[in-house]
């Protein structure tokens, strides 16, 4: 099952609707205005037109701005008094879709549901309407601008107006309000997690009774299990495994520090990371390619996805902390067989010229040579032989590394054009696939089965591992198009989950979650929605060299 794989409509509402039962309008007579309509609109025309961009209610703050533009054009008339029943069990359940409720206005228009005069009802429908705004808006993401707070995210965020949205479905808005929902399964599933209990912080070996209340809490242990015996039994050694398995760690049954720090997340962490990944479920686009691949981050791994299901899967190595692999999209267009590696100049500069002041032969080591109009390739130059590179503070000449065994894009590379320079790629050392942290590259992805992606997306030009084998043997470097161009994903993801139902965690490697928590928190605490808020200036990035292998 792909992460990305998109929900059945009918799916999608069933699941929304275990919400609240939401019944046809006019049969709800609760909440229906008793003061007439024209008195209210002339309240909600006084109190927007008294106000600037913020309108205080009783230590509620609204967007006076966003209310104009939406009761404008409808001569201020109130739009919700009538179905109120059906709307605020929506918005009070919208911690289900992991988004606060206080800037929702859930308790202000509980405490005003029973109000009668023309300021309690305006004051009602102005609530709902600000309330309702914000909740469509961020069940579309809208909270806040990703690329505003990661110098390299480059996916866009699809276009939204929830004033716009409203407007259009002011008359079947309990209908239209499941369409919200990221529509994958993904998000859904996610929509779903129930955090255990908290758990108090433990030592570094914490008792063993202690575990087996962790891991009964989150049903690691099974229910009828002994939770006060502190022999490390078959029974716990198995939870213990599953537990790891699910967080990303390696499943030997050692209650090591990393395993320890994972049982100590507690209940409202985890609900957080949860809230932080539907979040960022919201960013994609309504419709996915069927055929793509995707790249999860934080798991390092990789999916290849064909008509929305996931047909090859294997592991990736991604950037470290200091040269992250950014979230983008690009679409694979072309494989080279035996590449050559055009070393960037920071590279060049900072990590082969003072190795080539101690080891004047360390081009010829490598494989590196020179790239010059001014001395042919193989030439003695070209490995810089009778250079005096003690006197030089950068590298004077690109740089390159012949293809061959040792090249550190391997034997194969799928060419993905973007600004970046980010691309997926072979790598010599296929030994770092078996660690369980690999967040070893300088950005771009190293996958695990080159040979076979390679045959995938070749398969419309009839290529065999026979061919592919022999090309590779010949030595030369060339280009294969693809007959078609594949999307591929990169993405972040730090909580989901799995084929089995198993909630899965990984590290937050680089701290993304941190700044979306942090970025969230504002925008859920500005009286002004999203679409009014001043954008931050561009952050200047410059990075030569960050994004190789």
């Amino acid at each position: 099952m792909s992460l990305l794989s998109s929900l059945r409509p009918s799916w999608l509402h069933a699941a929304f609707f275990s919400l609240a039962v939401l019944a046809a309008p006019n049969a709800f007579a609760v909440g229906a205005p008793n003061q007439a309509p024209d008195a209210i609109s002339a309240e909600i025309h006084r109190r927007l037109g008294d106000v600037g961009d913020v309108l205080k209610i009783d230590g509620e703050l609204l967007d006076a701005e966003a209310l104009r533009r939406f009761y404008d054009t409808r001569l201020w008339r109130p739009a919700w008094l009538a179905m109120a029943d059906q709307l605020l069990p929506v918005l009070s359940a919208a911690d289900q879709e992991g988004l606060a409720l206080r800037p929702l206005h859930v308790a202000a228009i509980s405490a005003r549901r029973a109000a009668s005069g023309v300021q309690g009802q305006a004051e009602l429908d102005l609530l709902f309407t600000d309330g309702l705004l914000r909740y469509a808006a961020a069940m579309r993401g809208q909270r806040v601008d990703p690329t505003e707070i990661e110098d390299d995210w480059y996916l866009e965020t699809p276009s939204f107006s929830p004033v716009l949205w409203l407007k259009d479905h002011v008359r079947d808005l309990p209908a239209a309000l499941p369409t919200l929902a990221a529509p994958y399964q993904g998000y859904q599933l996610l929509r779903k997690v129930t955090a255990g209990p908290p758990l108090k912080p433990g030592a570094a070996d914490p008792r063993i009774a202690e575990i087996r209340k962790r891991l009964l809490a989150t049903g690691e242990l099974p229910a009828d299990s002994d939770s006060v015996s502190e022999n490390y039994d078959d029974a716990l050694v198995a939870a213990v495994q599953l537990f790891q398995r699910r967080h990303g760690l390696t499943d030997d049954a050692a209650l090591g520090p990393r395993t320890i720090r994972a049982m100590n997340v507690s209940a409202a962490e985890r609900a957080r990371q949860v809230a932080i990944n539907m979040e960022r479920w919201r960013w994609l686009p309504q419709r996915m390619e069927k055929d793509h691949i995707v790249v999860n981050v934080p798991a390092a791994q990789m999916e290849v996805v064909e008509d929305g299901v996931a047909v090859m899967a294997m592991k990736v190595i991604i950037g470290d902390p200091d040269h992250p692999t950014p979230a983008l999209r690009a679409r694979m267009t072309s494989i080279v067989i035996n590449p050559i590696w055009r070393i960037p100049a920071s590279i060049a500069t900072h990590e082969i010229l003072p190795k080539l002041k101690k080891d004047p032969g360390y081009l010829i080591a490598n494989d590196l040579e020179l790239v010059s109009d001014s001395f042919p390739p193989g030439s003695p130059e070209s490995q810089g032989i009778g250079v005096n590179w003690h006197d030089m503070t950068s590298m004077p000449w690109p740089v390159r590394q012949k293809a061959g065994s040792d090249n550190a894009l391997g034997r194969i590379k799928f060419n993905t054009p973007n600004d970046d320079d980010i691309y997926l790629h072979d790598t010599p050392n296929h030994k770092a696939f078996n660690r369980n942290d690999r967040a070893l590259s300088h950005g771009c992805v190293r996958v695990e089965k080159p040979e076979e992606l390679a045959l995938y997306v070749l398969r419309d030009k009839d290529w065999t591992r026979e061919k592919l084998d022999e090309e590779i043997g010949k030595g030369g470097t060339h280009t294969v198009t693809l007959a078609k161009g594949l999307p591929v994903w990169l993405f972040y993801w730090t909580v989901w989950v799995d084929g089995d139902g198993v909630l899965q965690t990984r590290d937050d490697i680089y701290e993304r979650d941190e700044h979306l928590a942090a970025a969230l928190a504002r925008a859920d605490r500005s009286p002004l929605l999203s679409d009014h808020l001043q954008k931050l200036a561009p952050k200047v990035v410059t990075c030569d060299g960050c994004r190789v292998p």
